[in-house]
């Protein structure tokens, strides 16, 4: 039998490699993130996965950072899926060039994280 899943420490790890990958000034795709991840095996399209990444993005907004799921983006775009500029409109932010509001946002992700 195995041992219980820890999301906590599965968001943690998550949370470490895009902080990485913000210092580098890189993105990576939701298969790859998922590949990466060690402590619990994840395919990308799952519910949970999804969920985490959306809890780290709350939990980024309450802490006034910047949201790591900015890097996080498609294979055939580069930018992330329309899910991301769903929320951002949602959350009061106008998206009305989505590539060019990721840019901003990608921008702003890796400054910050550049100086931390």
């Amino acid at each position: 039998m195995s041992e219980p899943i820890d999301w906590s420490a599965v968001k943690d790890e998550m949370r470490a490699i895009l902080i990485y990958l913000a210092k580098q000034r890189k993105t990576i795709c939701y298969s790859d993130l998922a590949a990466l991840i060690s402590t619990a095996r994840l395919h990308h399209r799952a519910p949970i996965f999804h969920r985490l990444l959306d809890e780290m993005s709350r939990e980024d907004a309450a802490e006034g950072m910047p949201s790591l799921a900015t890097l996080i983006v498609r294979k055939d775009s580069g930018i992330p899926g329309q899910g991301y500029f769903v929320i951002s409109a949602a959350e009061g932010d106008t998206v009305n060039d989505p590539e060019a509001y990721w840019q901003a946002r990608f921008d702003e992700l890796c400054d910050y994280w550049a100086t931390s």
